[in-house]
């Protein structure tokens, strides 16, 4: 009877042994579901600036277009008006 207990000593030890390490492991655990929620908080905050840059940049592209245009169409406007003149 002697080993057996000793044999089941050493078993309920170890047991004991393993649901602490699972329990630190698990306190843990919060702490690192925070710091992961606080990242996807930040990069979401990352996203929503680069958007609106994005958008501040179309509209700057959209701008130049239409300087291009117009002085594109000025161009055309100078060299018809010199060969009407020629």
């Amino acid at each position: 009877m002697e080993p057996e207990l000793e044999t089941f000593r050493d078993n309920v030890d170890l047991w004991i042994k393993q649901i602490r390490r699972e329990f630190t492991e698990f306190s843990e655990l919060p702490g690192i579901v925070n710091e992961n929620a606080d990242n996807i908080q930040h990069n979401y905050e990352l996203i929503y600036e680069l958007k609106d840059e994005i958008e501040e940049l179309k509209q700057e592209i959209n701008a130049l277009k239409l300087i291009q245009i117009i002085s594109l169409k000025q161009k055309m406007n100078q060299k018809a008006e010199e060969q009407t003149q020629a």
